[in-house]
């Protein structure tokens, strides 16, 4: 799991443990007690929040909702719940109640956990990264991170110089040859996924691999580690399954038959998300 997303999880629910093993977020559910769990994730979503999630994915009122669409109304959904879960990270982290974040009060957690890490260069390199991510979301170079700059480095999805510095790390870390580009075998190195052991693993593999030269550069990977690649295949994935007349768009009654979508997958988890943000937009 790439350490981001590990970092905010385990500020949201102090009791969750960083684990190489875990990659989405149905995985880190199912390894929770029922009550972390339900923090996560929430409750079921009813087929009226769905409808009214329908309604505002539907851009051009015509009355069905494309991929397109849904993915456009995740990207806006997904900044909404960012700015949301900054009060909670500084909640936590702000330990001189400035409203702001140091160097120091970032790295404090972080420095922590790299201790733990048995290779001492690998730590060394992580906090290397995560400093460097500091610096850069810090736009005024004020030396602390504002509330509107602070979401860089724990989504690096909405920053691209920090976005830059993720998937480098995440590179030069799986890059057993040091030639800069990522094999299939490197690329799921300690990302919970054994080699050619799943069509999955070998399926997106091949969707990151745009150039198909079975390795993958550091545009190819940015996708991936800022977290877009999975909201992607798990969107795509709800969209195709729910589409009852094959037209490749979702009705108001389509997705609203998704009410018993299981709770912890990777669809739930992006649909909860939108029932508890919508009436933001």
């Amino acid at each position: 799991m790439p350490f981001w997303k590990c970092a905010v999880l385990a500020l949201l629910v102090p009791r969750l443990a960083c684990a190489e093993d875990f990659d989405e977020p149905e995985q880190i559910v199912n390894e929770l007690p029922p009550d972390d769990a339900d923090e996560v994730m929430g409750d079921s979503i009813s087929p009226e929040q769905l409808r009214k999630i329908h309604s505002k994915m539907d851009a051009d009122g015509n009355g069905k909702v494309s991929l397109d669409e849904v993915l456009q109304f995740s990207d806006k959904i997904r900044k909404i719940a960012v700015t949301k879960d900054i009060e909670t990270v500084l909640e936590v982290m702000d330990s001189d109640n400035d409203g702001k974040m140091s160097m120091d009060e970032f790295m404090k957690d972080k420095e922590e956990w790299s201790q733990e890490v048995e290779d001492q260069n690998e730590a060394l390199a992580q906090t290397t990264a995560e400093q460097n991510k500091f610096k850069i979301a810090d736009a005024d170079s004020d030396g602390v991170l504002s509330k509107d700059e602070i979401p860089a480095v724990f989504y690096p999805e909405t920053h691209e110089g920090v976005l830059q510095i993720a998937a480098q790390h995440a590179l030069d870390r799986k890059d057993t040859d040091k030639d800069g580009l990522l094999t299939f075998k490197e690329f799921w190195k300690g990302e919970g996924e054994a080699p050619g052991a799943s069509d999955e693993a070998v399926a997106d593999f091949k969707k990151l691999d745009k150039d198909a030269s079975g390795k993958l550069d550091l545009e190819e990977l940015k996708p991936w580690e800022s977290g877009r690649f999975h909201t992607m295949v798990s969107l795509q994935k709800f969209v195709e399954t729910h589409d009852r007349d094959n037209d490749l768009h979702l009705t108001s009654e389509e997705i609203a038959a998704a009410h018993s979508i299981i709770p912890g997958s990777d669809a739930h988890y992006h649909l909860r998300e939108m029932a508890e943000h919508h009436d933001d937009l």
